[in-house]
């Protein structure tokens, strides 16, 4: 039954793949838009791969976009402390961009193969891993098929289950549950995962609730990128006189509102300076346009050539660049975490805590339901129900600087508390790697 199952869900990525390719030939001739379809078909030769010592097991990590790859970065880091080679693979350009900047010469870093079982076997052929960990809801049939065939057990580390996931997992459980069976372990976040990878199908002895990984996020600046938070905290001329609302992550929908508030919050607060850096970066000219149609003018990141170059002074910036946000949100006095106001199941809100923010997001936390709730109920952020409650929230804490440091501290006290994932992950990986051996 299940090898039926397979067929007919190959079947369907075919067709989609030829309803797609027009649509995708449009974007690349016509549009200059591009894309990370084409390396993931892997049609080309294998990866370059370092030479490594042999006797230590090469461990593949996938990781989708940007904060899937800043959150499997511990778990990285602890790999390569204890010696062991790395491939890192990711699914956008933005992951992939992120993952190469972070690891470069230390990691061989590549496009997770499309979900055909022959590209699939070529690429772990191709990679030569002993041990595959599949971040957070990368649940990939063939994938999984494929590696089980060619003996490499797969580990998903960080798992979660959405909402929206879990309805329709246990939709088609039928289908999900001998997939689950293809993984050799689950280290998974919250206890709720737990229970309902458990309810789709999964072995429950194979599964343990670790933790989430982004509670150990510890971020490394650069020389480059001080120096670039130095430079858009002068053009902004962020101090007391002028603080700074950061507004991360944000999504369609968004920004309009957001500039509303803004504008009415510039009304009691003149020097209130603006930093909008929105989830897809390509989208940094149309933000423009939307800052310009409320009578506002802004800067883009992409204006400035280097750390070097003189600009004049703003009052908002948008942040149209990748892997840079999260150093920017030290110079904030205030942070708003985007994709929450709009339906689209929030962002990531640890980065911004991690510097002692006051943090407000709006009721879409979908995504991050247990991070949210966390913060919520040691209050350590801030919820918002419309833009209205936003404008009034963010004129009390501008108002108000104990409240700010209040919430900050509170934040910082969260992370700490739930850290250690990243050890107890690690053990679980060592463990299955000395069972091989």
């Amino acid at each position: 039954m299940f090898r039926i199952s397979l067929f007919l869900y190959s079947m369907l990525l075919i067709l989609g793949a030829l309803i797609y390719a027009p649509i995708l030939l449009y974007q690349r001739l016509v549009r200059g838009k591009k894309s990370a379809i084409i390396p993931r078909f892997w049609l080309g030769s294998k990866p370059d791969t370092f030479e490594t010592d042999s006797s230590r097991a090469r461990i593949w990590i996938h990781a989708v976009s940007v904060g899937e790859v800043n959150a499997i970065r511990p778990l990285a880091e602890r790999c390569l402390q204890q010696g062991f080679p790395l491939l890192i693979s990711t699914t956008t350009i933005t992951g992939q961009e992120v993952a190469r900047n972070l690891f470069a010469e230390r990691a061989t870093v590549f496009y997770f193969p499309l979900d055909f079982r022959f590209i699939c076997r070529k690429a772990i052929r191709c990679a030569r891993p002993q041990l595959i960990l599949l971040a957070e809801t990368e649940i990939w049939p063939n994938f999984l098929a494929a590696a089980r065939q060619e003996g490499v057990p797969v580990i998903l580390v960080n798992g979660r289950i959405s909402d929206q996931s879990y309805e329709r997992y246990l939709r088609f459980r039928f289908f999900f549950r001998p997939v689950l069976n293809l993984f050799d372990h689950f280290c998974v976040q919250t206890r709720s995962d737990k229970e309902r990878i458990i309810a789709v199908g999964a072995d429950p002895d194979r599964v343990n609730w670790i933790g989430n990984l982004k509670y150990d996020y510890k971020l490394t600046a650069s020389e480059e990128k001080q120096q670039l938070k130095q430079k858009i905290a002068k053009l902004l001329a962020v101090g007391e006189d002028h603080p700074l609302l950061l507004c991360g992550s944000t999504k369609p929908g968004e920004e309009d509102l957001l500039l509303q508030a803004y504008t009415g919050l510039r009304k009691r607060f003149p020097g209130l300076r603006l930093l909008i850096a929105p989830r897809h970066p390509h989208r940094g000219p149309e933000v423009r346009r939307l800052v310009e149609s409320n009578g506002l003018s802004a800067l883009l990141r992409s204006q400035l050539k280097s750390s070097s170059s003189s600009a004049e002074a703003t009052e908002i910036m948008i942040l149209d660049s990748v892997g840079e946000l999260a150093h920017l949100y030290e110079i904030a006095d205030i942070v708003f975490v985007g994709g929450s106001l709009v339906d689209t199941g929030g962002q990531n809100i640890i980065e911004p805590a991690s510097f002692g923010k006051p943090i407000l997001f709006g009721p879409h936390m979908e995504n991050f339901r247990e991070i949210a709730r966390a913060f919520k109920d040691n209050y350590a952020a801030l919820e918002v129900g419309s833009i209205a409650e936003f404008e009034q929230k963010v004129a009390d804490l501008l108002e108000d600087a104990h409240a700010r440091q209040w919430l900050g501290r509170n934040a910082r006290k969260v992370i700490r508390d739930n850290q250690g994932a990243i050890e107890r992950t690690f053990e679980i990986v060592r463990q299955r790697l000395e069972d091989q051996s």
